[in-house]
């Protein structure tokens, strides 16, 4: 019966990944675009930054048309606020809005969007992670999108290749392996809202559908979710994109780095209250730790799912251009992320849940 759900689920998730491949769309160096686009980065507690490759990577920023203004929105005093200044010293064009405090009633991200929201006058609006880099051509590319089509964008990036072992850990990542249920909109309010909230991307807009936000009355803790929710309300679609060496997922290096992300992530995960992302993360997990953990109790269907598994990886390949290096170490980076959920569970899940039951 596990090995039958297994190849069931892996069937689900090539099935997904193959569409994405057909509906979505790369972005491109070739794209032009001439009017103005308003970037907003909201940083929240658990956001990382990566100075060296924004700095990098927009160097040439300033000899594009297209007019880009970049909004970092801090909540507090994080540590990538320096880091933020010195990127500001650097490029005229990045604002820095520093927020001391957030009521006590309000979730801080959409608090802190309706802050600066009468400054927000771009002909495309993009609200991303701090851990996405862009080249200088996503923007126009991204741009060129969205006014062709007049619809908003929900751009998955690509992953950096910076050591194989890092990147393999990375790319094991269920918001990329069930990606394209974004686009199902009878899935949307069980399981698409969730996923896209756990997810890192670039939700892109025309500046009209994001004025008709009312951020005063939003107060969901993530922004990609809120705006989804809304779009669902209004019975508005919105279309994949792909990053194309243009929108890059950056993360921690080292291993031991990388571990101590994942374990804070299976925490917030869990405070935050997405049991439905947990379960999606944990269905992801299942699908690349089945063959490995159940060889020699169910060899047929380990076998049948390393095949199929494979097939994944090809088309990982094409979609998501992840290295060889890190396809090889997928049974690796997939003991690594069971490894933290357990050590996760086991060194305080008990103690985490006893404290959020009533009268505890």
């Amino acid at each position: 019966m596990l090995g039958l759900l297994a190849l069931g689920l892996t069937a689900v998730m090539i099935f997904t990944l193959v569409k994405n491949a057909l509906i979505g769309v790369q972005l491109s160096a070739d794209d032009k675009f001439n009017g103005s686009v308003d970037l907003i980065i909201p940083i929240t507690k658990t956001s990382e930054f990566y100075l060296e490759p924004w700095i990098k990577n927009l160097t040439l920023l300033a000899t594009q048309s297209t007019t880009v203004r970049i909004h970092v929105l801090i909540d507090d005093d994080h540590p990538a606020l320096v880091a933020w200044q010195e990127l500001h010293q650097k490029l005229a064009n990045v604002q820095i809005h520093h927020f001391v405090s957030t009521p006590l009633s309000r979730e801080s991200v959409p608090w802190m969007i309706e802050q600066i929201f009468p400054e927000i006058q771009g002909d495309v609006v993009i609200i991303g992670d701090s851990e996405l880099v862009p080249t200088q051509f996503a923007f126009s590319s991204v741009a060129k999108l969205v006014t062709e089509k007049r619809k908003a964008y929900f751009v998955l990036p690509q992953t950096e290749k910076q050591n194989p072992l890092a990147e393999a850990i990375a790319c094991v990542n269920p918001t990329l392996a069930f990606a394209s249920i974004y686009g199902f909109r009878r899935l949307r309010r069980n399981i698409s809202h969730p996923l896209i909230s756990i997810s890192q991307g670039w939700m892109a807009m025309p500046l009209e559908s994001f004025r008709q936000f009312n951020w005063a009355k939003v107060n969901i803790y993530s922004w990609k979710e809120a705006i989804a929710m809304v779009w669902n309300i209004e019975n508005k679609s919105y279309l994949i994109a792909f990053g194309e060496k243009h929108l890059l997922r950056h993360y921690p290096e080292t291993l031991q780095l990388q571990t101590q992300a994942l374990l804070n992530y299976w925490d917030e995960l869990w405070h935050r209250g997405s049991r439905t992302g947990l379960g999606l993360y944990l269905v992801a997990l299942f699908i690349w730790s089945f063959p490995v953990f159940c060889f020699f109790s169910h060899p047929f269907w380990s076998l049948a799912s390393i095949f199929l598994l494979l097939l994944y990886r090809f088309f990982t390949k094409i979609v998501f251009q992840e290295s060889w290096g890190a396809m090889i170490l997928h049974p690796v980076s997939t003991l690594i992320w069971v490894g933290t959920f357990l050590w996760w569970a086991l060194s305080g899940l008990k103690n985490r849940y006893a404290s959020q039951r009533p009268g505890a």
